[in-house]
């Protein structure tokens, strides 16, 4: 049986989606996920179109701040034969009238110590000061029903960080998956399950490596197949 592709139309000059957000895809949902569901600055709408299209049931809210991304979710949204909610909206001002049982993001996480460049549209996707972690945190769990659960994908380095932060908002990271681009590199990302208003255990699962004797690996190549995903340029 042939695969069926998803299409997914994005900006040849400006921020792209890269294998952050193929990798947060697959830990979600092996990990599970249902009902209602946000996320948050969807560029174009990679992370809740792969949920959706995985998923049919998932009640999908796709929210970013850029309104080039809007019209990039609608178009893909559209030719994937796909329904969801779109807010084109600051998520630090987001005040909907429900909550939600699931929020998934891959948030922007470049330091502000890194070099801003000349395009806004790829600034306001990469780096932190436009969603700072402190208030990406504090608003996910204002915007989670109890017990909640937050999917997202951040800098290795900024662990400590997240969990002082997670801490401080009553949110328990319960799953945690370190990514290598191979294994003699450092962690460059982590992938967080984490729950509102528990105070379960972590469980930290086998570290993922992407590449595997200068190939990709064999993991990183089931991402792949099983997404299925054809990319064009606009």
């Amino acid at each position: 049986m042939d695969l069926e592709l998803l299409h997914f139309f994005q900006y040849k000059q400006g921020y792209r989606y890269n294998s952050d957000s193929l990798l947060l895809a697959d830990f979600i949902l092996k990990e599970g996920i249902k009902s209602e569901v946000l996320d948050v600055g969807s560029g174009c709408g990679i992370i809740g179109i792969l949920l959706k299209k995985n998923i049919s049931s998932l009640d999908l809210n796709l929210l970013d701040i850029q309104e080039e991304n809007i019209k990039l979710i609608k178009k893909n949204l559209e030719y994937n034969s796909l329904e969801a909610k779109v807010f084109c909206e600051d998520f630090k001002n987001f005040n909907p009238l429900k909550k939600f049982d699931f929020i998934v993001s891959n948030p922007p996480f470049y330091r502000q110590g890194a070099q801003l460049g000349n395009d806004s549209h790829k600034n306001i996707s990469k780096f932190r000061e436009f969603l700072p972690l402190e208030i990406f945190i504090e608003k996910s769990y204002r915007l989670l029903k109890p017990r909640g659960i937050l999917y997202f994908c951040y800098e290795s380095m900024a662990l400590s960080e997240i969990c002082a932060l997670l801490e401080k908002n009553n949110i328990k990271i319960i799953k945690i998956c370190f990514v290598y681009k191979d294994i003699k590199s450092k962690s460059r990302l982590v992938l967080i399950k984490a729950r509102k208003g528990v105070k379960s255990s972590c469980e930290i699962v086998a570290p993922f490596l992407m590449y595997e004797n200068n190939h990709l690996s064999d993991k990183m190549n089931e991402i792949c197949l099983r997404f299925g995903i054809k990319s064009y340029d606009i």
